[in-house]
């Protein structure tokens, strides 16, 4: 069913529409992003700010020799260099604050196929900041790339099914990554006969890049990844105790929360109302292992390293 979605009929860019027929719309994986947005933003800030102070001292006080030896008094460096340097650790500091702000807008938190149109909608955790820019300017084919801007929310964008990779990350990895840790653990007698055996095969053919917490999802030529987590709680797959004390305070403080909003018009499917909800931030997927098959990694990257 979900390999007939990805092959199935894609409308050319300019006939495309955004379908929301109860029928023609599947929701497959649901999420949150790895931090909470305002703690991205409250970080992206202390970037700026910490630039900007550390570029103001440079631009007043920056002597030269740094290290003066033979008892050489420093001097006030000449005005170029240290305008040049102020104004360098502020573009870096800006740069990387920007990163803090920009990521969210690329943390996936919903995926929606549409069939009818062969589209898959990518909802993020935030809109992308090229909103803000002119229309001329996103209709650049690196705007394009990243999708267009669903009409009926400003966090989805829409993009080929056909054109979606994996670039990293497995569903079923992930799962079985936490599987694993478990029989390496203390909580091995937690782990069924049926799923060591699974496991067991699963490792036959997987690979580092399957293992992983976090799934990366590339468009087409788009150089800039959709990031998904999922790995999912431990406690949710096997009767083990949740994390207590410090790190489940942080875990629960940090990680923002599962995306359970419904597209325009939504009715979910028999299957979808089957499928378990985890903790509050546990991501959710439809079915891993069809996940990965709709998705198929994209082995380009690594054909040097392997």
């Amino acid at each position: 069913m979900l390999l007939g979605w990805r092959w199935g009929r894609c409308l050319p860019l300019g006939l495309r529409t955004h379908t929301t027929k109860a029928e023609n719309v599947r929701v497959i994986y649901r999420g949150g992003p790895y931090m909470r947005k305002p703690y991205f933003y409250a970080a992206g800030a202390c970037f700026v700010l910490a630039g900007l102070n550390f570029g103001f001292f440079i631009r007043d006080y920056f002597v030269w020799p740094l290290f003066p030896t033979d008892g050489a008094v420093p001097e006030l460096a000449r005005p170029s260099l240290r305008y040049t340097l102020a104004a360098g650790t502020v573009l870096f500091a800006s740069l990387c604050g920007w990163y803090f702000v920009f990521a969210p807008s690329r943390m996936v938190t919903r995926l929606t196929v549409y069939p009818a149109t062969g589209l898959l909608g990518i909802r993020t955790a935030a809109p992308s900041p090229s909103r803000l820019l002119p229309r001329a300017w996103t209709r650049r084919p690196f705007f394009e790339r990243a999708g267009t801007v669903s009409a009926h929310d400003a966090r989805e964008r829409l993009v080929p099914l056909r054109d979606v990779y994996r670039l990293q990350g497995s569903a079923e990895g992930s799962e079985m990554q936490v599987w694993d840790e478990l029989l390496q653990g203390p909580h091995r007698d937690a782990v069924p006969p049926a799923m060591r055996s699974r496991l067991t095969r699963f490792k036959l053919g997987a690979s580092k890049y399957d293992q992983q917490d976090m799934l990366m999802l590339r468009v087409g030529a788009s150089r800039l990844a959709f990031q998904l987590t999922a790995r999912p709680d431990a406690s949710s797959l096997a009767p083990v105790p949740p994390p207590r004390g410090l790190r489940g305070w942080w875990q629960r403080a940090l990680r923002g929360a599962t995306d359970w909003q419904a597209p325009r018009g939504y009715v979910a499917s028999a299957a979808e109302q089957r499928a378990p909800r985890g903790g509050r931030s546990e991501p959710w997927f439809l079915d891993r292992a069809q996940f990965d098959q709709l998705f198929p990694l994209d082995a380009s990257r690594y054909r040097k390293r392997t």
